[in-house]
Order: C-alpha cells, then structure tokens, then sequence
C-alpha cells in the first residue's frame, strides 16, 4: 500500500469510529507515521482527504451498479420459484462487493455519523443504503416477475417487504459492531433464508 492509500485507509477507520470533526491532521500523521508535510504532499487538507474516500466510494457504487444494468433482460432458461440466481444476483451485489467490503463498510459506517453535519454525505448515505438497494430489488423482482415466478401486481408490496427486511438485517449483523466472519455468516443465512422463503 503506498502512502496516498495508507493515509486514506488510516483516515476513513479514525473517521468512521470518531468522525471527522473528532479527527485531527496529526492524528493521522501519528498513526501512518509521517510527518505533516508527508500528508500535504498528497493532500490539501482533511477535507481532500475526505473528499477523496467519498469520490473512490462513489465510483465503486457506480461501477456496481453499471454491472447490474448490464445484465440481460431476460434470463436465458425459464425461472421456477425454487431457483437461486436472483440471490446471485443480491448476493454480488448486498454482500461480497458491498457490505462485506470492509472499504464500503467504513464508509457507510462514516456516511452514519456524518449525514449529520454534511449533506452531500446524507444524500449519498440516502442513495447507497436505501434508493440504490430498492431499486435493485424492484429491478430483480420485476424480472422474476417476467419469468412467472411472481405476479406483476405482487412485485411492489414483495419488494417492501423484502428491502425493509434486509435493512433491518444489514444494521443488526453489519452495522452493529465489528464486522466480523461470524457477522457475515450469520447475515448471509438470514437472506438465503428470506430469499428462499420469497422465491419458494
């Protein structure tokens, strides 16, 4: 890890346990174990630096979200409701490259505490954990729904109900704590769960 990223990685953990205001230049500097003129070299101030973890996160959704949308319309074999390949789908997306991501778990940790002091970060804590996770599951459902597997009347109150759910799941088990294999794990059975008892 160069010393741009290990400033950043350093910052986002200080600033998603105290927030940022909590957070001074040299606290940071103390922990990388750089000087102060180390820091300036890469960055402006502690705004950049913050400015910079938000940029890199967004561009990390966006990149997830541009590979769900590139996902045929249409599966290629017809769904039964006993089929997974939505979970896949909720699982490339809620789990492995998102909440289980340590990088966009200290973040949302971060957008937490700070949605209340920035509102850029409470409109981006809005999208990402709320907006973007919804409109997901409408996109999966609906085209669940295309294959049979639900009536297309059903799919909005489905998909409440399921994203409500799973809100509550990601703060008990990946919000609540250290984010830890046992968190995980336990998160990822009560989706299956979830996901098998809607599809089934």
């Amino acid at each position: 890890m160069n010393t741009k990223d290990k400033i950043m990685d350093v910052a986002l953990h200080m600033f998603s346990e105290r927030g940022y205001e909590a957070v001074s230049i040299r606290d940071i500097c103390g922990s990388v174990g750089i000087k102060e003129s180390t820091l300036y070299y890469h960055f402006k101030n502690k705004k950049d630096i913050l400015d910079s973890l938000v940029n890199k996160f967004k561009d990390h959704i966006d990149g997830l979200l541009s590979h769900i949308s590139e996902i045929p319309e249409k599966p290629s074999k017809k769904l039964k409701k006993s089929d997974v390949a939505a979970s896949k789908l909720i699982d490339t997306y809620m789990m492995d490259s998102y909440l289980f991501d340590p990088f966009c778990n200290l973040m949302i940790r971060l957008m937490m505490i700070e949605q209340f002091h920035n509102d850029e970060i409470r409109v981006l804590y809005e999208k990402t954990l709320f907006t973007d996770p919804y409109n997901i599951y409408m996109n999966v459902f609906r085209r669940l729904s295309s294959q049979g597997v639900f009536p297309e009347e059903q799919v909005e109150s489905i998909v409440r109900r399921y994203h409500a759910y799973m809100t509550m799941l990601t703060f008990k088990h990946l919000l609540n704590g250290d984010l830890t294999d046992k968190r995980k794990k336990a998160y990822a059975k009560e989706v299956h769960e979830l996901m098998c008892g809607t599809l089934i």
